[in-house]
């Protein structure tokens, strides 16, 4: 019999539980965070190491890595694990290897909570994706970080330069978080490449709605830059967009209250749409998708059911009507960039041309998945 080792801490395995080849210490700590219900939280950037002499130095990530080597939630409610199944030889528990493991296997919560932290780590990489993007446009070491907070920026009009660079931060943070979510770690890169492209330009105006909730008649893009309802029609053809952003996103997700939970569930809800063009693995999209749906639905009950507050009645129903403007707005600022593209009026760069204008292959993507680094991450004291 050949050693093996546990796939999530490289100590000595003991056999296959939940689903994942694993020492008792990462099966033991597994069943106890699923049980209990734990939500846990990574203070630096969810790449902390797990191994036998770390693993209990970040819980998130050692939970984080368990769900990525395959272990199951449902396989605890219906644990048969007995001392005589823990004693198999190792090759005969070898069922063709680790299934990476997707939301699917999470509570209601838990799936809240890895997008949080999926969330959380894009606003840390935001300030290094902006001074990677900008060169001289200002004082970039003024910007704040999380935009859920909302604050109200310094206020500096938009050009049509602030526009594409914007856009372009967006792809680059779009990227990341797809990047760290398990279930999108567990899709081939084919359909990998197929998500960002289907869905890239909704999730960009959709992180523009909701960061704008806090201003007047203004959208806020990444970069802090502005442009108001007078001021759109000043910023090349973007002016029907801009109001329609306002009139058809900002305007009902200010009036639900739409918070940060909501946010990320309804982000990964637009993003992980199986009917995506050229999906091939539609039950995995679909499985992950509806987990998310799950987890705002269940969300939403408890608002109507505890807070009561004004306009939370059919809340989940009122959140989904979100959407068809949503990809209306989408298909027109991707119309926009086009008309910019032409004419030369922006500069569309590589990147743009994949995921906004969708004029590359597949194959293109797939290349910028494989190249685009993590960011290093600055944790602020």
């Amino acid at each position: 019999m050949v050693d093996e080792i546990c796939h999530i801490c490289n100590d000595k395995a003991t056999g296959k539980h939940y689903g994942a080849i694993s020492c008792d210490g990462c099966k033991g700590f597994f069943r106890r965070s699923i049980r209990k219900k734990r939500s846990y939280v990574c203070r630096f950037d969810h790449n902390c190491p797990v191994d036998k002499n770390h693993r209990n130095s970040c819980r998130a990530c050692r939970l984080r890595k368990c769900l990525i080597a395959g272990m199951k939630s449902n396989a605890i409610q219906n644990e048969r694990d007995t001392i005589g199944k823990r004693k198999k030889p190792l090759e005969s528990l070898d069922g063709g290897g680790p299934e990476t493991s997707s939301l699917r296997d999470l509570s209601e919560e838990m799936v809240i909570e890895l997008l949080l932290q999926s969330e959380r780590l894009c606003q840390q990489l935001r300030s290094s994706v902006i001074k990677s993007t900008e060169q001289v446009s200002y004082d970039s070491g003024k910007t704040r970080s999380a935009f859920a907070e909302r604050f109200r920026p310094e206020e500096r009009r938009a050009s049509i330069d602030d526009i594409g660079k914007s856009i372009r931060q967006q792809l680059l943070l779009l990227v990341e978080w797809a990047k760290s979510l398990p279930q999108f770690q567990s899709l081939t890169l084919m359909d990998q490449a197929c998500l960002l492209k289907a869905n890239a330009t909704q999730i960009i105006v959709l992180g523009v709605a909701y960061r704008s909730v806090s201003m007047e008649d203004t959208i806020c893009l990444a970069n802090d830059a502005l442009i108001s309802r007078e001021h759109a029609a000043l910023v090349g053809d973007i002016n029907c967009v801009v109001r329609r952003i306002l009139d058809e996103l900002v305007v009902p997700i200010r009036r639900l209250s739409i918070e940060l939970p909501d946010y990320v569930a309804l982000k990964a809800i637009v993003f992980f749409n199986p009917v995506s063009h050229d999906v091939t693995d539609y039950e995995r999209v679909d499985g992950a998708r509806l987990e998310c749906l799950a987890a705002l639905e269940k969300r939403c009950a408890r608002i109507e059911e505890i807070a009561m507050r004004g306009g939370s009645r059919c809340r989940l129903g009122r959140l989904l009507l979100l959407l068809p403007p949503l990809q209306a707005i989408a298909q027109q600022l991707i119309e926009d960039v086009q008309l910019a593209a032409v004419f030369g009026v922006a500069n569309v760069d590589a990147l743009m041309q994949e995921l906004i204008l969708q004029d590359a292959s597949a194959n293109n993507v797939i290349t910028t998945l494989a190249a685009t680094p993590t960011i290093p991450i600055k944790v602020e004291p």
